[in-house]
């Protein structure tokens, strides 16, 4: 377990001690001041003091002090109680299902210390007013393990303008360290394309990655590839 978890587990576990302590000592308080008024009572009439009748002695409370609770006092101890119980169990079931997701969830992001993507190879082909783009990329062998991972292709006119987008997710939807997988990305309705370029990204964000082809620029008769 992280120190993160550890923290909000006792942060949490102190959360609920101190709502039973506040239930207990309100519930408490409702006691001593419902005595209180009995006595008072009793005294007002003539009566002997009900404490008297258990052998017992009642602790003196000042008369001020018998009237001035605040409204239900009596009726707030036993759903304080609740309340505490209840947010006693949220904090186990909220610490049980975070133990869980850190267990089984798929990373989807490369680590800081992780080494980038690599783009080994890519070319296109124009069909109209279609561009396609294709290649092939590599999770290197000290590489993290990803998921999910989607190509970008971004196209621009021969002024550097933005044209168009496109995206589609990689052949194979979980990359270990030293996997390959290919990609094929269409952007429809392009007609005047100068260049584009190709980047990858997962729900997380956008991952860093490496141009490994032989060549680092590739020019075709339109479109150069940055």
């Amino acid at each position: 377990m992280d120190t993160g978890l550890v923290t909000l587990t006792l942060a949490s576990l102190a959360a609920a001690g101190g709502f039973g302590f506040v239930a207990w000592r309100s519930r408490m308080e409702a006691r001593r001041r419902s005595a209180a008024r009995v006595a008072a009572l009793a005294a007002a009439i003539g009566a002997p003091d009900p404490a008297s009748y258990a052998g017992g002695s009642a602790t003196p409370v000042p008369m001020a002090s018998m009237f001035n609770t605040a409204p239900g006092s009596a009726v707030r101890g036993r759903p304080l109680m609740r309340v505490a119980i209840v947010a006693a169990l949220a904090v186990a079931l909220v610490v049980a299902a975070a133990m869980g997701n850190r267990d089984h969830a798929e990373p989807v992001a490369a680590r800081e210390d992780g080494a980038p993507l690599e783009l080994v190879s890519m070319r296109h082909t124009r069909d109209g007013g279609t561009l396609k783009v294709s290649g092939l990329v590599r999770n290197p062998h000290s590489g993290a393990r990803l998921a999910q991972i989607a190509a970008v292709v971004f196209a621009f006119d021969r002024s550097g303008s933005f044209v168009a987008s496109g995206r589609a997710a990689l052949d194979f939807t979980i990359l270990e360290p030293g996997d390959e997988s290919p990609f094929i990305v269409t952007v429809p309705d392009v007609a005047d394309v100068g260049r584009y370029r190709v980047s990858f990204r997962t729900e997380a964000g956008l991952l860093r990655h490496l141009d490994r082809r032989a060549a680092q620029q590739v020019r075709g008769p339109e479109i150069s590839v940055n």
